[in-house]
């Protein structure tokens, strides 16, 4: 499902913000209203409002468009104080787009972000790469010049075709569908992406060793943002006659970048979505996107200091780059959870994350992976889930925690939830308003950990087997136990844990 604020987020920074965040109502379309029109808007709509320059015309339509899925108006009018408070009073979300961005473009990408998300797996940017190739031909007529279109980290989206003039960089680059690396620091040596990044005007940039020829690069920018660049293979620096074209054939690509990723952006959160939902055990049948099972579903902790939808960008684009085209992974309360396929090879499985997992952990110990049980039906991977944020609650030694591993830590720590629910009266409570209670705890932990072995008990406790001797007769004596009754000890043992919970101290 994807809301006002959800699109608002996967639009580049300051484009379109959320203003008032209202209900959380899906969005099916966008609906165009004009001043004075009062026709009501209806549930899944987005309305923006056209012609309107006074706060008092907004006010006008939002009473006819208050069940509508949100509101997109200027920056100017969304930040009226008259026109905030109707919308949060009536649960309206309010959108306001970018002082000085042309109605149209805007709409084309907002309409276009939601059509990707109503269709996600139609391949809707196929066509806006079309786009672009277009538009490569005719900058190349234009300038009489090879062209490529990149985004902002030198990925090819486009190139013109025809032309025979060019050099290695740009048949590597076009070849590879990036600029190669040496390339890339050769530009950079001449601050060519300092000097895009901070202005829109064209410049040239004199050509390199290696054979690298000159260029005559175009900034591509939209809401003060640099998006990406056009690069023509141009001997000297071009004297440009039709800068009304070029201006409206950057606007363009503008426009088909911002297309580019909001789609891209609107896919990611639906994929979120679908994955929360199946960790969740709210998908009963196996979704398509879905791979054969059997499953199991791992918490990824780490790095720390970052929150839960940091960590789960980190470890996407982690998994990317060792080969999970596709990762199942997403942020679900505090936890990263991915969901992995168990018993087989190759990324996405269990087996191949663990690798992956403990080749990070050398270098970060705060990177660990907690495995949940394995299932065979997507409505029982609620219960793996479950069961890893228990393992990761648990903790254990090692960069991964399997429930083979980690069982005993799992079932201690059922235990000590059924205790703190409704504590148990012990004879411990005796033993702890003794003055050296903390020494004959520790002692009676000891005694029952290496029960019949006194000499071990005294060695993990630093002291001679004596004064563990000496110990339990005082202890035997405060406390009316009996160390030779089996469930006895086992009741203790679990008491003491519970204790060491409450105070903080971890349960040896």
């Amino acid at each position: 499902m994807i809301t006002a604020a959800s699109l608002a987020d996967s639009l580049p920074p300051g484009f379109v913000e959320v203003v008032v965040p209202g209900e959380a109502r899906p969005v099916f379309g966008l609906e165009i209203a004009e001043v004075g029109d009062q026709t009501a808007a209806g549930r899944g709509e987005l309305v923006t409002v056209v012609g309107a320059v006074e706060a008092e015309q907004v006010l006008a339509i939002v009473s006819s468009c208050s069940e509508a899925s949100g509101l997109l108006l200027r920056r100017r009018l969304a930040d009226d104080d008259a026109v905030a408070r109707v919308c949060a009073e009536t649960g309206l979300p309010l959108l306001g787009m970018v002082e000085g961005a042309s109605l149209s473009s805007v709409v084309a990408v907002v309409r276009s972000a939601i059509d990707a998300a109503a269709a996600p797996e139609r391949g809707s940017a196929d066509h806006l790469h079309d786009d672009l190739f277009h538009v490569a031909d005719r900058i190349s007529s234009l300038l009489n010049a090879p062209v490529t279109i990149e985004d902002a980290s030198s990925h090819v989206l486009a190139y013109s075709r025809g032309q025979s003039d060019i050099d290695a960089a740009r048949t590597a680059t076009i070849v590879g569908r990036r600029v190669p690396r040496e390339v890339r620091d050769h530009f950079r040596s001449l601050g060519v992406f300092r000097r895009m990044a901070r202005s829109d005007a064209p410049f040239f940039v004199p050509a390199g060793a290696g054979g690298v020829k000159a260029r005559y690069v175009i900034p591509v920018r939209a809401g003060g943002e640099w998006l990406g660049s056009i690069w023509a293979i141009a001997e000297n620096p071009l004297s440009l006659g039709h800068e009304r074209e070029l201006d409206a054939a950057t606007e363009l690509v503008a426009l088909s970048l911002l297309r580019l990723r909001a789609q891209e952006e609107l896919h990611q959160q639906v994929q979120l979505d679908q994955v929360r939902s199946v960790v969740r055990g709210s998908v009963i049948d196996q979704p398509e996107w879905l791979e054969d099972g059997p499953w199991r579903v791992a918490v990824l902790a780490g790095p720390a200091d970052l929150d839960a939808e940091a960590r789960c960008q980190l470890w996407q684009a982690l998994c990317r780059r060792r080969g999970w085209r596709r990762p199942v992974v997403a942020d679900l309360g505090d936890h990263v959870y991915a969901v992995l396929r168990a018993g087989s090879s190759g990324p996405g499985t269990d087996g191949w994350l663990t690798d992956l997992v403990r080749g990070e952990g050398r270098t970060n110990a705060a990177v660990r992976m907690y495995v949940g049980t394995a299932v065979a039906a997507p409505r029982e991977l609620e219960d793996s889930r479950m069961t890893a944020a228990e393992l990761a609650a648990a903790g254990g030694a090692g960069p991964v925690v399997t429930v083979a591993e980690g069982w005993p830590a799992l079932v201690l720590a059922r235990a000590l939830r059924g205790l703190e629910s409704r504590p148990a009266v012990s004879p411990l409570k005796e033993l702890l308003d003794d003055d050296g209670a903390t020494v004959l705890v520790d002692t009676l932990e000891a005694l029952i950990d290496f029960w019949g072995e006194p000499k071990r008990a005294a060695r993990s406790l630093g002291v001679h087997p004596n004064t563990v001797r000496n110990r339990a007769a005082r202890l035997l004596s405060l406390c009316p136990i009996d160390l030779e009754d089996p469930e006895q000890r086992l009741a203790l043992r679990l008491e003491i844990a519970r204790l060491r919970a409450r105070d903080g101290r971890a349960a040896t």
